[in-house]
């Protein structure tokens, strides 16, 4: 079974692996698949190019055999809407793929395309930290009428709401950006080669 780690990943950095691959392990997916959004519609607009930011996430993921990359959402161009990607890889795959999401982005998805249809198709694998968080979760999911899951055993068959704690990195891609157009170091914050990758292109510069 796979799992999906949707977002704009401008640009992918250290804390994006690691949740990846303590997901991957926990939950014992076989693959977990990159998919980086043309442009998201809660988002208004993204530094980096479609094709900059995809080339990035291969450099970041090459010597992972757990870690694939898709293309779709910036094939598809347009708006990226996960609903439309959830339906592309069940109707491939022929069940009901996790798809990993911060706690934040999980509390607004009364205003995705198709919440219903989303929880209908989905195995929302849920990353949390701290108990503040696991309780805003479950007063959500209380008022959208679906359980929880503590289990580190997926159902592709169902779908589900599965929570999971992440080891605290306070890394994001807002402090990479700031850091280059201040013109300080992001070293071990982004792989070696995505750090290289954004020197020689001058990215996020002005």
């Amino acid at each position: 079974m796979i799992t999906l780690f949707g977002g704009s990943f401008d640009p992918i950095h250290l804390g994006h692996l690691r949740i990846a691959e303590d997901v991957r392990e926990y939950f014992s997916f076989e693959k977990v698949v990159f998919v980086p959004s043309h442009f998201s519609p809660l988002k208004y607009t993204h530094s980096a190019s479609p094709e900059d930011r995809l080339q990035m996430l291969n450099l970041a993921t090459l010597d992972n055999p757990h870690f694939e990359i898709s293309d779709y959402e910036i094939k598809k161009v347009g708006k990226s809407y996960t609903v439309e990607t959830i339906s592309f890889f069940k109707g491939n795959l022929g069940y009901n793929p996790g798809f990993v999401v911060g706690s934040d982005a999980f509390l607004t998805l009364k205003s995705w395309k198709e919440p219903e249809n989303l929880l209908n198709n989905t195995n929302f694998i849920v990353v949390v930290r701290g108990d503040d968080g696991v309780e805003k979760v479950l007063e959500f999911t209380k008022d959208l009428n679906r359980k929880v899951s503590f289990s580190s055993v997926v159902d592709p068959q169902k779908s589900g709401i599965y929570l999971f704690s992440q080891r605290r990195m306070d890394i994001s891609s807002t402090e990479v950006r700031d850091r280059v157009k201040r013109r300080l170091s992001i070293k071990y914050l982004v792989p070696e080669k995505v750090e290289k990758y954004i020197k020689d292109k001058g990215l996020y510069s002005v």
